[in-house]
């Protein structure tokens, strides 16, 4: 071996396994990495009171993601590389009414050689609302389809034949929702005639409760559908296939409480936020705001794995919580599941406490702590006990290079991340 390959080979043994496979004049090197080792690469601002809200890395490609600034408006896109960012198109849509805005955005595969941006329009004044299709390359408006109330989370599945829209309806944001309205509903848009010609198959309702509001979706390869019904503490799983739905076409998973955190000893209800399905479709993972937890769900048939893990326990000393209650001290909020050699790993954006956490949940009833990084750009003055001025909502992560994303709402700002694989 000549001696610039040994100093190639020694540092990358330094970082993990590696493998040689021997040819007559050459060795080539092979690193497998033993854990995702999270790193913030750099934040830039999205701009005065731009709140940038959710963000998505874009299905086909390996150098760009978009991110929406709900306050605003407005559809940014992304442009970077494994060491850096940087902002390109911005397209700032009209929603047709003075008393919208857009609460989140999922983009679809290539349909046609596009890629289309799903962007959820809510009317703060309780009317219905509606899902605006946004060509990515041009920022043009193809199509619009009405929808349930308040529409807060979206996504394609994975073939780009539907759309399906949990529409949220809550009535502690809409306080002008009839009291005799109970819970939200699911909405299904058809895709399959092309997306100018989107259009509605149902808008299911889930009102059996007053408060069981549909927050977020997430879709698998064979169709499965999972959403997170959150005041009532519930995952909703149906296959897109048996559109329209009806009794019998879908499960309702209870979620345990935390086991016993709280002031006064009694289990935390966990309230789920943030949803993904892993790669090979056969677990869910499940992020709870309210009491700060993860857990993992067997598909499709709705299992638990283990018992509700507690973020919150892995934070240095003194990083920044939200010490005022024992609600919501972390927030876990938008999440990812990711394999690397033969590892999965879970990553999840932290509202309150400004990072981007990672765990290695390879058994899913197990998860160990991995990696955390800052998020935001003035993280270092964002410790002060209580609400957190950064506001690390949405996570885009994409599938095999190694690069992340968080928008932070409060701050206006986008940070980028990396895992081990994408530094090398």
């Amino acid at each position: 071996m000549n001696k610039v390959l040994k100093v190639i080979s020694s540092t990358i043994m330094a970082s993990g396994l590696v493998f040689f496979v021997g040819c007559e004049d050459e060795e080539v090197v092979e690193t497998v990495y033993d854990s995702f080792d999270i790193q913030t690469v750099m934040s830039l601002t999205a701009g005065e009171d731009a709140n940038a809200e959710i963000v998505r890395t874009v299905p086909g490609t390996e150098d760009q993601a978009v991110f929406v600034s709900s306050a605003i408006g407005r559809l940014t896109v992304i442009n970077y590389t494994t060491s850096s960012f940087s902002f390109g198109s911005t397209y700032d849509l009209d929603p047709g009414s003075a008393t919208a805005e857009m609460t989140s955005i999922d983009v679809s595969i290539p349909i046609g050689g596009e890629n289309y941006v799903a962007v959820c329009v809510a009317e703060t004044d309780c009317a219905k609302g509606k899902i605006m299709f946004v060509k990515l390359s041009d920022g043009s408006i193809v199509s619009e389809v009405e929808v349930g109330y308040n529409p807060d989370g979206t996504a394609f599945t994975k073939d780009g034949s539907f759309l399906v829209v949990a529409c949220e309806d809550d009535r502690e944001d809409r306080p002008c929702k009839p009291e005799d309205r109970h819970g939200g509903s699911v909405s299904i848009i058809d895709l399959t005639g092309g997306v100018a010609n989107a259009s509605l198959v149902q808008d299911f309702a889930v009102d059996w409760d007053p408060d069981s509001e549909p927050e977020h979706a997430e879709t698998s390869a064979d169709g499965t559908v999972i959403v997170s019904i959150q005041e009532t503490s519930q995952i909703m799983i149906f296959n897109v296939a048996d559109a329209p739905l009806a009794e019998g076409d879908y499960t309702v998973v209870d979620l345990p409480d935390d086991g016993g955190t709280s002031d006064d000893g009694a289990g935390l209800e966990c309230e789920p936020d943030g949803l993904f399905i892993s790669p090979d479709g056969t677990m869910a993972l499940i992020s709870s705001e309210r009491n700060g937890t993860f857990q993992l769900m067997s598909l499709p048939g709705g299992t638990l794995y283990g018992n509700p893990y507690i973020v919150e326990n892995d934070l240095p000393s003194g990083w920044q919580r939200d010490d005022r209650s024992y609600k919501k001290r972390t927030e876990p909020e938008e999440c990812s599941l990711v394999e690397k050699d033969d590892k999965l790993y879970a990553v999840f954006a932290l509202q309150e406490s400004h990072a981007v956490i990672v765990y290695d949940v390879t058994d899913p009833a197990n998860p160990v702590f991995d990696s955390m990084a800052p998020a935001g750009i003035d993280y270092e003055n964002d410790n002060g006990m209580e609400k957190s001025t950064i506001g690390s909502e949405g996570l885009g992560m994409h599938q095999t290079n190694g690069v992340a994303f968080s928008a932070n709402e409060r701050e206006g700002s986008i940070s980028m991340f990396t895992a081990a694989w994408a530094r090398e």
